[in-house]
């Protein structure tokens, strides 16, 4: 537990005079290891806005020649369920579980030119010995921004890569396979999470700045649910991507369970029937369990998971993370049983008032 004792609260960036300071994970020569335990524990975030509840986590973890000095996770604020403060933001760790401002790094990363922001994700480039941050800026258009750093502490100026439809381009997750080899999942959710239908599409790229057209992806739809926000990773040792991924009902917006996909090709995917987590299985995830990222340890065989949900009191809603690890063949074999039971159901006052990030 030595590195453990390397965190140290030192005064972080604020987003404008007077806001509340971010805690700081201070520079340390520990080896970061994982270190979340089987049951889930909830992550105390200090946000930039001082609510400190945090959603949309993404996990990366660079590997040479950065070192192993820490784990990053880029979440957004959403203090009851308010979008104008969905700012992307990047934690750091030693554990995976003790999480502070990354060094030196602004807080937030990155806020809007117009709309509002959203849905991070973070990606190391070795080659380029960068860290990839994307986001999604909504407004009359979505509009995915990239921005890059060699150090987590300096950030380019945030580059809008493409533009789509306003609600088509939500969650961007991607993946550099290998160098050249790029690629970028997202859903298309149609006029908007209330819509019938989702759909889950597909862009390609060489360099993770200039993508290709969408194509489509085949990702069944368990019980009759559709994906919406999704974390995608390519996993070495098993020569498969893993999809993790909240589903909503038909016509609503409320995401209750998390599902586990797995794929050759990110084409192709196979999705297994039952969900490796649902509302209402921690009390902080009373009512919503939404985006989740993951990380697989092919030397332990397991696999880390961060989970983001909420729970509804008094008609507000307190957004949490928590994280998890579980052994891999326990893992699957739990999402592989026969689903024998209906999803939860969101409570009526939920569905007539939630608005997701």
């Amino acid at each position: 537990m030595a590195a453990l004792a390397a965190l140290v609260l030192v005064v972080g960036c604020a987003k404008d005079k007077g806001a509340p300071t971010v805690p700081e994970l201070r520079e340390t020569d520990e080896v970061a290891t994982l270190q979340v335990p089987s049951k889930p524990v909830m992550l105390d975030l200090r946000t930039y806005d001082g609510s400190n509840q945090a959603v949309h986590p993404d996990y990366a973890a660079p590997v040479a020649p950065w070192g192993r000095r820490y784990f990053y996770l880029a979440l957004t604020p959403y203090p009851m369920g308010t979008s104008t403060h969905e700012n992307p933001s990047l934690y750091a760790s030693l554990d995976g579980v003790k999480w502070k401002a990354a060094p030196h790094a602004p807080m937030p990363l990155a806020q809007p030119t117009e709309g509002h922001l959203s849905d991070p994700d973070v990606v190391h480039a070795p080659v380029r010995n960068e860290l990839f941050l994307y986001y999604r800026q909504a407004g009359q258009t979505d509009r995915i921004f990239l921005t890059r750093s060699t150090d987590g502490a300096r950030w380019t100026l945030p580059r809008p890569l493409f533009d789509g439809p306003r609600n088509a381009v939500i969650s961007p997750a991607v993946v550099r396979r290998r160098t050249g080899d790029w690629l970028m999942w997202s859903i298309n959710a149609g006029t908007g999470c209330k819509d019938s239908t989702t759909s889950v599409e597909l862009r390609r790229s060489s360099d993770g700045a200039d993508w290709s057209d969408p194509e489509p992806v085949a990702l069944p739809n368990p019980a009759g649910q559709f994906a919406w926000h999704i974390d995608v990773a390519w996993i070495p040792s098993r020569a498969e991507y893993w999809a993790l991924f909240p589903v909503k009902a038909p016509g609503t917006c409320v995401t209750t369970a998390v599902f586990l996909a797995t794929s050759p090709d990110g084409v192709t995917w196979r999705t297994l029937p039952s969900p490796v987590m649902t509302a209402g299985a921690i009390p902080e995830f009373a009512d919503v369990v939404y985006r989740s990222t993951f990380a697989y340890d092919a030397h332990r065989d397991v696999v880390t998971l961060w989970y983001s949900g909420a729970s509804r009191r008094d008609g507000i809603y307190t957004w949490r993370t928590a994280a998890q690890t579980r052994a891999r063949a326990e893992l699957f074999a739990s999402a592989a049983r026969a689903l024998t039971t209906k999803l939860p159901r969101a409570r009526r006052s939920v569905r007539t008032s939630f608005n997701p990030p």
